[in-house]
């Protein structure tokens, strides 16, 4: 019987996590790293972060590492400190793990964020531009990359994933939005010319397993549609899905008055961000969602 690879997932209780979960428990020893009580549930090693959790990595380990605040928050002082500290202690504690282990994991997949670079109108960047933002969300990403590549591991691979936001059934963009477009309030938001980054799900787990399985892909990598959208176009096309004719849009400054009744940042959703995933198709990578329109119809045609 062949022993199976240990994958060892860190944030892997959150939606991103279960979707790995999912796709890879068949073939893999799924050791999620948490906060809580070691367990073990339906196969799923539930390991706690003061374990000693370093020695189920061996040379054909792969670690993914999605642990860290979400920035579907007010940008307060607290909250500031939390999502840096959130991501910079966890990448920090793995890659120590990784030197003092007996033999060194494959692969280490450290998450990123599209947020890294300026927010721009333009649709030229990618994975090699080095255009970075001064906002609040630009420098916690570089931050988070700058510790994740700041200890040599010669002999594990590394990838930094710049994630778009992942679109899927039960992901919180969708499900919030369902029931503001349903009312009829479901226009643009702000300006509504902002570039909006986005990768299906499906695309986004396709997209892990081609890393996993291509040693070319190293470095970090712009996981994101390839076919850039506006704000305004991605409303108008949901809208149309669910047979909406009204959409009322949302200017700027209610965004603003209202965040302390939504909790999130308005930044967040007016910021105008784009970069496409060059390093991902120059590998061979093909998108099976690479519009937002295929995208859309695929999550809501039910």
């Amino acid at each position: 019987m062949i022993e199976k690879t240990n994958l060892i997932i860190s944030g892997g209780t959150g939606y991103l996590g279960e979707l790995l979960q999912n796709h890879f428990k068949e073939n893999y020893t799924i050791i999620i790293l948490t906060r809580n009580k070691s367990k073990l549930d339906k196969s799923i090693k539930y390991i706690n972060w003061e374990e000693n959790w370093g020695k189920y990595i061996n040379r054909n380990t792969i670690i993914i590492n999605l642990a860290g605040k979400s920035i579907n928050c007010l940008f307060t002082m607290k909250n500031k400190q939390t999502l840096l500290s959130s991501r910079m202690e966890t990448t920090k504690k793995i890659n120590t793990a990784i030197q003092n282990a007996k033999e060194v994991p494959k692969l280490f997949i450290n998450a990123s964020g599209i947020s890294i670079y300026k927010s721009s109108y333009r649709t030229d960047y990618d994975d090699y531009s080095t255009e970075y933002g001064n906002d609040f969300l630009s420098q916690l990403t570089q931050k988070w990359e700058a510790e994740f590549y700041k200890t040599k591991t010669p002999n594990t691979r590394k990838v930094a994933i710049r994630l778009a936001p992942v679109l899927g059934k039960k992901s919180k963009a969708i499900q919030s939005l369902l029931p503001v477009v349903s009312l009829g309030l479901g226009g643009k938001q702000g300006k509504g010319k902002q570039l909006f980054p986005f990768i299906h799900e499906s695309d986004f787990i396709r997209a892990i397993q081609f890393i996993i399985e291509h040693k070319s892909c190293e470095g970090s990598i712009n996981i994101i549609a390839p076919v850039p959208t506006t704000n305004k176009q991605f409303m108008a096309i949901f809208r149309e899905i669910l047979s909406v004719k009204i959409g009322i849009p949302t200017p700027s400054f209610l965004l603003h008055l209202s965040k302390y009744i939504s909790k999130v940042e308005p930044e967040i959703i007016l910021a105008s961000q784009y970069a496409k995933p060059t390093k991902l198709q120059e590998c061979g990578f093909t998108f099976k969602f690479p519009t937002i329109q295929k995208t859309l119809q695929d999550i809501l045609k039910n």
